[in-house]
């Protein structure tokens, strides 16, 4: 779900699916992290109000005001612009040299790099999806050591900071999906704690545009980038 919801406009189908059982989703979120719950509280009353095609074009809108425009997007939605400031950085390398470890493939037509905050989400629930099929408890230990390895070396590592950014722009519907989003991944961080390697300790990058970039392929230079003081290391290691 969380793939989709930021892959492209939302849909009306999916906005009504949404919208079923937001709020019971809400009360047996609790017990995992208390922002997916009220993320999905959050969610529910805003579809309490109109109607299934006005909600997707409500989302429909926040969407291309935060990835996509007009100009340059409020947000970039891609690990390697977080952690480099630039887009097509290194670390979408790390990320392709993760899948290659882990045996998984990106789809022909994928639209976005892999390193992309949809398609990090879809490969921690292709490691999921992995180790539920296993039957040996050794392979089933090997995929939970790359889902710790993952969640802590890349989807964890910088995707908190860019639901904080989705937070500070103040929409409505993102901004439900941002909290579920950031309650995830620290549900998700405090039960793999123990599994995979530790991360490296590595500072974020704060982008400032003090110029427009036109993007990898028209402007070698990135924005300017500023290091945040704290250490990566120590940002919501309140769950892990």
């Amino acid at each position: 779900m969380l793939s989709r919801l930021f892959l492209a406009e939302a849909a009306a189908d999916l906005m009504r699916v949404l919208a079923q059982g937001a709020r019971e989703r809400g009360r047996n979120a609790a017990a995992m992290d208390p922002l997916i719950s009220e993320g999905w509280f959050q969610l529910g009353e805003l579809c309490a109000k109109g109607e299934v095609q006005q909600w997707a074009d409500d989302c429909s809108r926040e969407y291309v005001t935060l990835f996509v425009g007009p100009g340059i997007p409020r947000l970039t939605p891609c690990e390697s612009y977080y952690r480099s400031g630039r887009a097509y950085g290194p670390h979408l390398a790390l990320v392709r040299g993760f899948m290659e470890k882990a045996g998984l493939e990106a789809a022909e037509d994928a639209s976005e790099p892999a390193d992309h905050i949809s398609f990090e989400f879809q490969i921690l629930q292709c490691l999921i999806e992995k180790q539920a099929s296993c039957e040996a408890p050794d392979d089933e230990a090997e995929w939970l050591s790359l889902q710790g390895e993952f969640v802590r070396r890349h989807l964890g590592a910088w995707a908190p900071r860019f639901f904080e950014d989705i937070a500070n722009e103040k929409p409505l519907f993102f901004g439900a999906f941002a909290k579920i989003g950031s309650g995830y991944i620290a549900w998700e961080r405090s039960l793999l704690k123990e599994w995979g390697p530790q991360a490296e300790e590595e500072n974020l990058v704060q982008i400032r545009l003090d110029r427009p970039w036109k993007g990898p392929l028209f402007d070698p230079s990135p924005p300017h980038p500023e290091r945040i003081e704290q250490p990566l290391s120590e940002e919501k290691d309140s769950r892990s």
